[in-house]
């Protein structure tokens, strides 16, 4: 876990200092503005489903969205770095099970990480699709949450909760496809595979596996300064070695 945890923050330190250096002999105009270029913005709605030792519908999607998942929304503030992207989010969401008669949960929770992903589009298609991008991403965050369980022994119902003391850990990945709508803005679609590193988010440990869940998504994408499609890399014009009096 924490090879992985150290591996992911490598990547976005190396990412970030790749920005674009300018050589002394170049000029391209003028720049656009350092603190907003390449950055957007992203809203999200959809749901987080769960995953565990009580779960019965993980190949009955219709079935897994009504009985196993609830609400969620997010908003994610990334920065594009050529084919690259790095990113920040938080998510609010939860889930919820009732596979035993004996017992049943609701579970709510605060989710927040980092990711970063590489688009595929340009790489394999070139400059083809520019209208479209299709990203791969891995992450690592952590999350807080509360459980609220209703058990039944010999015909009497007893109700608890639990709640996390400290943040847990969660590492995940996953895919989103995106489409340019119009000047800046973008509609995503968004599903990722989150694995946490304990077995009480259902509040009924078995055989000691992690529980995990699944975020599934619908957004709209803004990017601010000239940046209006994200995956289109800019070229820069060699005008000589400027003249100095």
């Amino acid at each position: 876990m924490k090879n992985l945890m150290y591996s992911i923050v490598g990547i976005i330190l190396f990412l970030t200092l790749q920005t674009n250096g300018s050589n002394p002999d170049e000029w391209s105009g003028p720049h656009e503005s350092i603190l907003l270029s390449h950055w957007s913005i992203n809203l999200n709605i959809g749901c987080t489903s769960y995953f565990g030792d009580l779960s019965q519908y993980d190949l009955k999607p219709m079935r897994k969205l009504f009985n196993e998942s609830k609400l969620a929304y997010g908003l994610k503030l990334s920065r594009q770095i050529r084919f690259f992207k790095i990113s920040g989010q938080v998510i609010f969401g939860g889930f919820k099970s009732n596979y035993k008669p004996e017992h049943s949960f609701k579970t709510s929770m605060l989710e927040y990480s980092i990711q970063t992903g590489v688009n595929l589009l340009p790489i394999i298609f070139k400059q083809r699709l520019k209208k479209y991008g299709l990203e791969v991403y891995v992450g690592i965050g952590q999350f807080i949450f509360n459980t609220s369980v209703n058990n039944y022994s010999d015909g009497q119902q007893v109700t608890g909760s639990y709640s996390t003391g400290v943040p847990e850990f969660v590492y995940f990945f996953g895919g989103e496809l995106s489409i340019y709508l119009a000047k800046q803005i973008w509609f995503t679609t968004n599903l990722a595979v989150r694995q946490v590193q304990n077995d009480n988010m259902d509040k009924y440990i078995a055989k000691g596996d992690f529980d995990y869940y699944s975020l599934f998504n619908i957004g709209v994408t803004y990017y601010f300064g000239k940046l209006y499609r994200p995956f289109q890399t800019n070229k820069r014009v060699n005008r000589g070695r400027p003249r100095w009096r």
